[in-house]
């Protein structure tokens, strides 16, 4: 009869396990889905997507990030630019079962060094997943990164007077309604797009940022003839929600 006992209760804990670990690399694949779901919400024309999650074992949480990004455009002798926001994610936690190490889900072959990476340019995601284990394995969708895109040459001051212009990109993300059990909807919606715009004396741009221990900056050249710059700042406005 031990013998017997001790064998349905590894047996039975061999199963639990199991299924915890599928419903969380499930919940994975959902979260990197939401990525890319996510951004293009964000730069799209409007509406909504959403992601159906199945939470028995694994949990879906919502937070904002604890430090706060701050955003710095600068060019020539002309007045720097300052942004600041506080990034939202979207985190998934396995059961008790689960373990995991510290690595990076999306963008596919890259390394954790890309968390770090706060501005980037054209073609590169916004929007990041990875995971590590912190109490229980997790994974975070993070949306922090900054996006500058050299957009070509206007004549801004006149025909005889080309400046370069510029875009950034940043995801500014709220949370809604949010609860639920079970089979639930992870939904994005598009709140619209806050845009600014700036000159700067110089034909170059700098944009930093800095979250945390985290900081990064990249220099856009664009036209060597052009006297000056114009950047264009949107900040997408997206609501998280589970309904």
């Amino acid at each position: 009869m031990v013998a017997i006992s001790i064998a349905l209760y590894y047996s039975t804990s061999l199963i639990d396990m199991n299924r915890q670990v599928m419903e969380y690399e499930y919940a994975k694949e959902q979260l990197t889905y939401a990525a890319t779901a996510l951004e293009q919400v964000a730069f799209g024309t409007g509406g909504a997507r959403y992601i159906r999650f199945s939470l028995t074992s694994t949990g879906l949480n919502f937070e904002y990030h604890p430090e706060v990004l701050e955003i710095s455009i600068t060019g020539g002798g002309s007045q720097p630019v300052t942004l600041t926001l506080r990034p939202a994610r979207v985190v998934v936690c396995g059961g008790p079962l689960v373990t995991t190490v510290p690595r990076l889900l999306y963008p596919e072959g890259g390394s954790l060094d890309e968390l770090g990476e706060l501005v980037v340019g054209a073609g590169e995601p916004l929007v990041l997943v990875h995971e590590r284990h912190s109490g229980r394995a997790c994974a975070y969708l993070e949306m922090y990164r900054v996006r500058v895109i050299f957009s070509g040459v206007t004549h801004a001051g006149g025909e005889n007077a080309p400046y370069n212009y510029f875009t950034v990109h940043v995801i500014n993300a709220t949370f809604g309604q949010l609860g639920g059990s079970g089979t639930i909807p992870l939904v994005f919606r598009n709140r619209g797009t806050a845009v600014y715009q700036y000159s700067f004396d110089s034909p170059s741009i700098t944009v930093s940022a800095r979250l945390g221990s985290y900081q990064k900056e990249l220099t856009l050249t664009g036209s060597p003839g052009a006297q000056g710059s114009v950047v264009v700042v949107k900040v997408s406005q997206v609501e998280i929600a589970t309904g």
